[in-house]
């Protein structure tokens, strides 16, 4: 009975932070997210806000999951970017936190045998670490997400996930 308390718990809470967020221009960013078939053009021209930067680096931790276990956490040092879209390459710093959506939303899957000192190559939306969300998984570096389809995707062990 406790479980289904805390379960009613949690979906009014979510019902509390989406619905109103449904109302704003964040609004048509989810709908293309949880559309696969969206193209890179729908979602920059609907959320021309965002910064998107291509990047490489070498994994500096492998840092779990979310409770929901619905993101891989990384931490990848020695950025190199190689594009940025709608922002200053100067402002990308050194270092970034990286969320990997891995359910049916984001790659649609684990992305397995993550290691400490392995190259990774990624594309998604960056996240200053002065706005960045705080988490247990990350206290204190810019954020790399949405870095699957439609927006972007990760390069590791010769494989490309989207």
């Amino acid at each position: 009975m406790l479980s289904k308390k805390k379960w009613l718990l949690a979906l009014m809470l979510a019902a509390v932070l989406i619905i109103p967020t449904a109302a704003t221009s964040y609004a048509s960013s989810a709908a293309i997210v949880g559309d696969q078939t969206a193209s890179k053009q729908d979602v920059s021209t609907q959320d021309e806000e965002k910064t998107v930067v291509t990047a490489s680096g070498t994994i500096a931790d492998v840092r779990g999951y979310d409770d929901e276990k619905e993101h891989q956490h990384i931490l990848v040092d020695n950025l190199k970017v190689e594009d940025v879209e709608n922002g200053d390459a100067s402002q990308i710093p050194d270092r970034a936190f990286v969320s990997i959506r891995i359910d049916q939303q984001g790659t649609d899957g684990e992305i397995p045998d993550l290691k400490k000192g392995e190259p990774i190559k990624l594309k998604g939306e960056f996240i200053p670490e002065d706005e960045a969300y705080k988490t247990p998984h990350n206290c204190c570096d810019a954020v790399i997400h949405f870095v699957h389809d439609p927006l972007g995707y990760i390069e590791y062990g010769g494989k490309v996930y989207k």
